[in-house]
């Protein structure tokens, strides 16, 4: 029974990752249209003409690109034109449509999603993208339908794929609501519905998921547990008058198996302002593993106790790694500015750029000063991207696009970093415009000495942006924010320019907001062992 289960997690997680359609190459006339589809999202011009004709057109690739393009543009009018006719008998484009109208976020959709999740003729693609379009529209009517469809599924082949995106589709509802339809998951025999289930019941902060949870950080995952021992913060333990059960939980967790979950433990009891809490992160600055020592500076800032400054002041001081000492610094910045200032000034000499740059930000911004500062100004308006000529987006549909419908393998860039090699494969059918961009970066060399600049213990790895890196456009697709996902920093769609992000967890929360570029392959334990400062000492793209 237990491999028919694995059996299945390995199909499901399968599809996701690999949406793209494999079909026949692609002939001068789909290169075309798609190079079209691409000017049209690069644009984001919705033009309903063109888009009603691609969306079914003869090639399966062209139609998937299609659907693709509707809800990147993101004009509510999409839905109209990707609901003209019923859905494509192949599933994988039936299944992106699907996809597409979710990301238009109409809560006029609702009961056809509704529809596809109650009727037992919906393909496990189509009616896991339905459950989790069901998450992007997020009103009270959405969570009503996904309530309805975890309190009555049966966990079968077709159905747990979806079970498990809609356990995370009622984590992301604006509103609270009967948590039964997801306690009921938390004891299911596969890990990943019940890492779903705990995180479904840790996003809303209800306090009423308390009990549960404290259930769920006993739970023989680690992964289960990390996700339940992050909601036993103070406010919810102590409404649900659960705290004492709660704090002795979290501390009983500093010295659980996995690191994940000794982080985690670290970060609630940070909301507990207690002497044994506060006690508790003292004794974590002295980890040698910076996700718990930072983890704990971090926390330390809450609690702002004096007595706590010569165990502060000791976490700037070499040999800390840069994480710690900026960290140890800015805490102490928030009640012992002097002392704040005396750690930045031994800082600003570290031979490590970020490290010194963090330490003369903090001198430069503790100066006193006296008169009025200028206000700010207005916010710069978002760059508008012109059409680049036809001929570029042919080009990146044959290098991108093209072998990868032919079934070759993905593109793949190896970085060597100072902790280490990774690997990575790129998404180049359904990030086209990205892999492309991320390929130039690669071949000028100019991601060469690109710092990680943010590094947030059991969730990312990010870099400073990038020498000359271009605005990019967002290509949300059907590949979720999991752990070792590859994306970009942004403040918002179409926002951001590379730096690259790297995950050390999944992303739910972010799922349809961020574009997934590519994943890890090789070296995810040297994404875990990331440091501030940590920066790409070389870089080149591995020919298929």
């Amino acid at each position: 029974m237990r491999a028919l289960l694995l059996l299945v997690l390995v199909a499901t997680s399968a599809v996701a990752q690999r949406p793209s359609v494999r079909a026949h190459p692609l002939d001068s006339a789909a290169v075309s249209d798609i190079a079209t589809l691409l000017m049209l999202e690069d644009t984001r011009t919705f033009d309903s003409l063109t888009l009603s004709r691609l969306l079914h057109a003869p090639h399966p690739e062209v139609r998937r690109q299609a659907a693709l393009a509707v809800a990147r543009i993101n004009d509510v009018r999409g839905v109209a034109l990707l609901r003209a006719r019923p859905l494509d008998p192949d599933t994988a484009i039936a299944a992106t449509t699907v996809f597409a109208v979710g990301q238009l976020r109409d809560t006029l959709t609702i009961p056809w999603f509704d529809s596809l999740l109650s009727s037992a003729r919906t393909p496990r693609t189509i009616l896991s993208e339905a459950a989790y379009a069901l998450g992007k529209v997020k009103t009270p009517a959405a969570r009503a339908v996904l309530a309805r469809f975890l309190s009555t599924a049966a966990a079968t082949p077709r159905t747990r794929g979806a079970i498990g995106e809609a356990l995370l589709s009622i984590g992301r509802s604006t509103t609270r609501g009967d948590l039964a339809p997801i306690t009921r998951w938390t004891t299911s025999r596969d890990e990943q519905i019940r890492w779903r289930a705990a995180w479904a019941l840790f996003r809303p902060r209800d306090p009423a998921a308390v009990s549960a949870l404290l259930t769920l950080s006993n739970d023989p995952s680690g992964t289960v547990r990390s996700w339940a021992v992050r909601a036993l913060v103070k406010a919810e333990a102590d409404s649900a008058q659960l705290q004492d059960r709660a704090e002795a939980r979290l501390e009983s967790a500093l010295t659980d198996s996995d690191r994940r979950v000794r982080t985690e433990a670290v970060r609630a009891l940070a909301t507990y302002s207690d002497s044994s809490a506060v006690a508790a992160l003292v004794a974590a600055l002295l980890s040698k593993d910076s996700w718990l020592s930072v983890s704990a500076a971090e926390g330390l800032a809450r609690a702002r106790a004096a007595w706590t400054i010569p165990a502060l002041l000791n976490a700037t001081r070499e040999p800390a790694p840069c994480a710690l000492r900026v960290t140890a610094m800015r805490t102490l910045r928030t009640f012992a500015e002097s002392d704040a200032r005396a750690a930045a000034a031994t800082i600003a000499s570290d031979t490590v750029p970020y490290c010194r740059n963090a330490a003369e930000q903090l001198l430069r911004d503790t100066i006193p000063r006296t008169g009025r500062r200028g206000g700010r100004g207005g916010q710069r308006p978002r760059p508008t991207i012109t059409a680049r000529p036809m001929p570029e987006y042919r080009a990146i549909v044959e290098r991108w696009i093209a072998p990868a419908v032919a079934g070759k393998p993905l593109p793949r860039a190896r970085w060597e970093t100072t902790r280490g090699a990774i690997e990575l494969e790129l998404y180049a059918a359904d990030a086209p415009l990205a892999t492309d961009a991320f390929a130039h970066i690669m071949e000028a060399g100019t991601i060469v000495g690109t710092e990680f600049t943010r590094v947030v213990p059991d969730f990312v790895d990010q870099q400073a942006t990038i020498r000359d890196a271009p605005l990019q456009r967002d290509e949300v697709n059907r590949h979720r924010l999991a752990r070792g996902n590859l994306a970009w920093a942004s403040a918002g769609l179409d926002t951001g320019r590379p730096g690259y992000t790297l995950n050390h967890t999944p992303q739910p929360h972010n799922e349809g907001d961020f574009t997934s570029l590519g994943r890890v392959v090789s070296g995810q334990d040297i994404v875990d062992r990331m440091e501030l400062g940590d920066r790409v000492t070389a870089a080149r793209m591995i020919s298929p």
